[in-house]
Parts: structure tokens; sequence; C-alpha cells
């Protein structure tokens, strides 16, 4: 028997060392475990202190802050990640040099809003729009240490400040509320805990991980390079923009359509489901590594194409039930769950009920990981802007005709057509 334990004990050293030291699937697990709770206890204060009417207010204007921010640009972010995991770290400066330029087009947009607010004698909107601004000039361009730390593969410490950033950012507003249902407070507060945070972690990550930008080169970059990394930074930043749209969009119908407490109710509804996919999907941010390993080592052939196939095959089997589990069991707690922590809005319960069937759809997300590996960025603007055009479609059709039932109806059934759709793509892609 002694010898069973040890043997298993072995056994079970070898597994984690392997997901934490290796994969860092385990550190972005571990990630999403302990910044999902401080989620919870942010929406849990924001819920019990703001009115339904006030939080509705709060989500609206953090979808309208969303949709600007689609003009930053976000590609570069991604594309400067997939070089450094391909040991090009000169593209941290030169993403860095490109993000610094690209903030004031979003800062520019909201200062034109919030003059054209003013104008038309809505000071309440115009003065968050201006205060906004820090946001996009400071906020959106010093969290670029996350293109470092995900560039290196260092995803311990990807994990430990994302973890703080949650501390250091996300209690203060939430513990402000309070005190204060001014929502100028709290937006101003918020920012300026996120910018600090952020611009202090940017200098220690660079010192940390040696990239210093007057040692890094862009001059040994070629032309064509720097083409490439501008045309493929546009091409995803279309493709976060038009997720991005897909998401704010749709609180900004329901708070036009139904109002700012119907707002309110289908935030909450989406949180719980929203929370678990982000802790599924939290470890398949490794996935992308494992393919960019699998091109520098054998370039894009039929060879690698192959094993990369046989990965997400495998894959798609183990995040099915484990997404099968996860929306059984939230299903089951959501009673419970809004009865002691969101009992204002216990009456809405059977809304994320509904929704928890979309955890299911995370099972297939490892495709769209393999497509964008391969830079087939055309091929997923193109399903996520017919994507887009339909789902604003049918949920304003559906909030108009069905109220918040259809619009939680169309949210579930469009998260598992994305997913298909690009299960379907991945496999005509090797054909």
């Amino acid at each position: 028997m002694n010898r069973i334990i040890k043997k298993y004990r072995i056994k079970g050293k070898t597994f984690i060392r392997s997901k934490f030291d290796k994969e860092g699937a385990g550190w972005l697990f571990l990630q999403q475990i302990l910044i999902a709770p401080m989620s919870i206890l942010t929406t849990v204060l924001l819920t019990h202190f703001l009115s339904i009417q006030n939080y509705g207010y709060y989500k609206y204007i953090l979808s309208i802050y969303g949709i600007i921010s689609i003009f930053s640009f976000s590609g570069i972010y991604s594309i400067a990640t997939l070089n450094m995991q391909r040991g090009q770290d000169n593209f941290f400066k030169l993403g860095f040099k490109y993000k610094k330029i690209v903030r004031w087009i979003p800062s520019i947009i909201s200062f034109c809003v919030a003059i054209y607010y003013f104008y038309m004698g809505n000071s309440f909107l115009s003065l968050f729009f201006l205060i906004n601004i820090f946001s996009y000039l400071i906020v959106d361009t010093y969290d670029f240490y996350l293109v470092a730390l995900q560039g290196k593969g260092d995803y311990r410490s990807n994990m430990k400040y994302a973890v703080l950033y949650y501390l250091c950012s996300t209690l203060p507003p939430a513990i402000t509320a309070i005190f204060t249902q001014n929502l100028y407070i709290i937006f101003i507060i918020m920012y300026l805990s996120q910018g600090i945070f952020r611009y202090i972690t940017f200098q220690i990550i660079k010192r940390k991980l040696n990239l210093n930008m007057k040692s890094l080169n862009t001059h040994n970059i070629s032309k064509s390079e720097i083409k490439d990394f501008r045309k493929e930074s546009l091409s995803i930043s279309l493709t976060g923009a038009l997720g991005n749209a897909q998401v704010n969009a749709s609180g900004v119908i329901i708070f036009n359509r139904l109002g700012a407490e119907a707002n309110a109710i289908y935030s909450i509804a989406l949180t719980f489901a929203d929370f678990v996919t982000g802790i599924i999907g939290s470890t398949m941010t490794k996935i992308q590594l494992i393919l960019s390993r699998i091109t520098r080592d054998k370039g894009y052939t039929r060879e690698s194409d192959k094993e990369k196939i046989s990965l997400i095959r495998g894959l798609f089997k183990k995040y099915f039930w484990f997404s099968f589990i996860s929306a059984l069991l939230c299903v089951m707690l959501l009673p419970v769950v809004y009865k002691f922590l969101f009992a204002k809005y216990f009456f809405s319960y059977k809304f994320s009920m509904v929704y928890s069937i979309s955890i299911l759809a995370v099972a297939m997300t490892p495709a769209y990981q393999y497509l964008y590996e391969k830079r087939l960025f055309k091929m997923i603007n193109i399903v996520q802007t017919i994507s887009l055009i339909i789902n604003l479609i049918a949920l304003f059709f559906a909030a108009m005709y069905f109220g918040l039932w259809g619009a939680i109806i169309v949210a579930v059934l469009m998260r598992f057509v994305n997913n298909a759709i690009y299960t379907k793509e991945m496999y005509n892609s090797v054909k």
C-alpha cells in the first residue's frame, strides 16, 4: 500500500510540475481561481450599495467606454506577443512605440463626444467622456507589460501581477461605493488606481525581463517585417474590435430598449457563467504558446498542421466534460448564490440559469486558438463581422418583442454559433 501511495504521489508531483513549470496552464488556472472571487466581491459590493438603476448606468458607461476603445488597436498587443513567443524581443519596443501613438485616437474621439453631449445639454455623460480620456492615455497604454510576460511565457509572474492588479484597481472603487453613490467619484478612483498600478508594473517588468528600450534594436527589423506587423496588427485589431463591439453593443441596446434597470439585471445574469467561462478559458492561453512553438520548430507544414489538429481534438474532449460539469454546478448553485449575494436581484436568477448553458460552448474555443495562431485573420474577421450583424439585429428585435428573455436566449445561441463556425473552418483549413 505504501508503495502504491508513493508511486502516485510521485506521479501527482510530476503532473503538477508539468502544468506549472512547462505548460503554464496551472498558473493561468490559479490566476482565474484567485481573481474570480475578487471580481465577484467587487460586483457584490457595487450591486449592494448602488441602486439597480445606478448600477445599470455604471455598466452602460463601461459599455460605451469599451466601444470607443475599439480604436485603440488592441491587435498591437497580440502580434507583439506572438513575435516575442518566437524569440523576437525587439517587437516589444516596436509595439509599444505604436501603442503610444494610437492611444490618442480614442482620446480624441472621447473628447469630441464629450463636446457633443455638452452641446446637447447632457453634462452628465459629457463629464464621463472627459474622465475616460485619462484611462485611454495611461491605463490602456501601460498594460503593455502583459505582452512581455506572455511573450516570454512567464505565466507565474503574469498570475501574480494579475491578482495584484485586481486588488489595487477594482476593490478601491467598490469600497468607494460604500460611502457614496456618486458615479463620478467611483470612476475617478477606479481610473487612478488602475493607472498608477499599471505604470509602476510596466517599469518593474521591463527591468525584470531585461527589456531595456535603449538596448532593444528595432533597426534590424526589415521593412517587410514592419509592414507585416502593421498589417497583422490592423487585421487582428479588427477581430478584437468586432468581439468588443458584440459584447458592449449588447449592453447599449439593452439600456436603450429596456432601460437602466433591465441593463443591470442583464449584466448580473451574464456574470456567473462568464466567470466560469473565464476560468476555463484562462487555461487555453497556453494553447497558443504550444502552437507557436510547433510552428517555430516545424514551420507551417502539413506535418505541423496534423500535429496541431491532433492536439486540438484532444482538447475538445477534455474541455467538453470540464464545461459540462461546470455548467451543471452553476445551474444548481445559482438560486443560492442570488439569495445570499444578490438578494436585491433574486427575482431574476432564472435569467442567469438559462445563460449558464452557454458555458458548454467554451469546449470548442481551441479551434479559434488554432486559426488565430495560423494568422487566418481575414477569415476570422469575416466570421465575426457576420456574427456581429446577426447578433445585433437578433438582439434588437428579441429585446423589443420578448424583453430580457429574448436577449438572454440570443446571447446563448450566438456563443454556440461562433465557436461552431470556427471549428468548421479549422478543419476546412487543412483539407
